[in-house]
């Protein structure tokens, strides 16, 4: 069953419950007369518990996976072969020794994603898995899901870019039997964070553990479109660079108004924010939005009127920029290519208008709005779409 790690769009997560025959018989160690076997098999000399965390991978092209032991090299009872398992990272279960040599019995490494189970990466229950079933061991090979890991000498800074593409897991995906999420970045932006550990999966995708001044969170992709590396510099410092005698006002958005809730594909409980500078004649001069998606927008105003629009990327690096007056005076429609990447309405107002300028967030679970008036009072607002999954933000906390 394959749940990745950049869960867009929706990703169901359906869970397969085989019985493990004989399983519930049999003790961590020595044999047990209760599991039935076959004269192909032979009898059963000794059994174990193995360790869950150790992978396999099929070797064998003619391998088959049966039912049971009782059942083994019955055609009826095949329940995967090679061409079914050669993509899959295996875990085993149970170790049988007999008198015709050494069986495992298979299960296929799982993701919870979001729908985390404690359950199944605690104990030995692996009805929460895919069973495969029972295999001969030389059909099978162990195989290290990690290439290396290390320890940094000294942590190394980062802060949040792109808060909703990757989340924050309990170990990389696949290099243990059973991963899920255990944080995600809604809450972070404005946190310093920081890597101390780093790990080579086996197909060499990079991550590394986060951990804030007071708190673990887990492993993420690295990657420079979620983790930009340096010390958190606030963005209305360092993209308003507002003059000596200007005025700042920053506005947050109720954390209780995001509606706490934890989108698959957005960051619907990251709280807003709007910096409003005036001159020294009291006139809003510039206005930075960091909205739903944590990417700042800019608009320079004169005498009322936005002048020019600045739209940035997630690492802060300038993307678009718009000094049309048309435009200026109407909206702008910010969207990327890539579909995952949300959507922004950007409205303008009349002079005659009490309003100054709207940004309105487009996401695939929802929708965001910053309000400015030209009096410099800010309204928030976020909207979970009707009949989307979404999770208690206090399961990741």
């Amino acid at each position: 069953m394959r749940i990745f790690e950049n869960l867009h769009p929706i990703v169901a997560v359906i869970l397969i419950g085989i019985p493990l025959a004989g399983c519930s018989s049999v003790g961590k160690s020595g044999a047990d007369s209760k599991v039935q076997t076959n004269a192909i098999v032979g009898d059963i000399k000794s059994v174990s518990i193995a360790n869950p965390d150790v992978a396999y991978k099929v070797t064998n092209k003619q391998a088959k996976f049966y039912h049971s032991l009782k059942t083994y090299g019955k055609k009826s009872a095949v329940i995967a072969d090679y061409d079914l398992t050669y993509d899959e990272t295996l875990g085993v279960a149970t170790k049988y020794v007999t008198t015709s040599g050494t069986y495992y019995h298979m299960f296929s490494y799982d993701s919870g994603g979001f729908e985390k189970s404690s359950s199944a990466n605690e104990s030995f229950n692996y009805d929460s898995f895919d069973d495969f079933g029972y295999v001969k061991a030389s059909d099978v090979k162990r195989v290290s899901m990690v290439k290396s890991q290390w320890t940094y000498k000294k942590a190394k800074p980062y802060y949040v870019a792109n808060p909703y593409t990757r989340r924050i897991w309990s170990a990389p995906i696949y290099t243990k039997h059973y991963t899920y999420i255990t944080k995600v970045f809604d809450r972070l932006t404005t946190t310093q964070l920081y890597a101390t550990k780093e790990l080579i999966k086996r197909n060499g995708a990079h991550y590394v553990f986060l951990e804030t001044a007071h708190q673990k969170l887990g492993w993420v992709y690295k990657t420079p479109k979620v983790l930009i590396a340096g010390k958190y510099r606030d963005a209305g410092r360092a993209l308003l660079k507002p003059k000596s005698h200007d005025t700042m006002t920053v506005k947050r958005q109720n954390k209780k108004s995001t509606t706490n809730r934890v989108g698959v594909n957005d960051s619907l409980s990251l709280p807003q924010r709007a910096y409003v500078v005036r001159n020294k004649d009291k006139h809003i001069s510039k206005v930075l939005v960091i909205a739903m998606d944590n990417r700042p927008i800019k608009v320079n105003f004169r005498h009322g009127q936005a002048t020019k629009l600045t739209c940035y990327a997630y690492q802060r690096t300038i993307w678009k920029t718009i000094t049309k007056k048309k435009t200026l005076k109407s909206s702008y429609y910010l969207a990327h290519s890539d579909m995952d990447i949300a959507a922004t309405d950007i409205k303008f107002y009349k002079k005659s208008s009490k309003k100054l300028l709207t940004v309105k967030t487009n996401g695939n679970d929802g929708v965001a709005k910053v309000l400015i008036y030209r009096n410099g009072r800010v309204t928030f607002n976020t909207r979970v779409y009707k009949n989307v999954a979404t999770y208690p933000l206090t399961d990741f906390d």
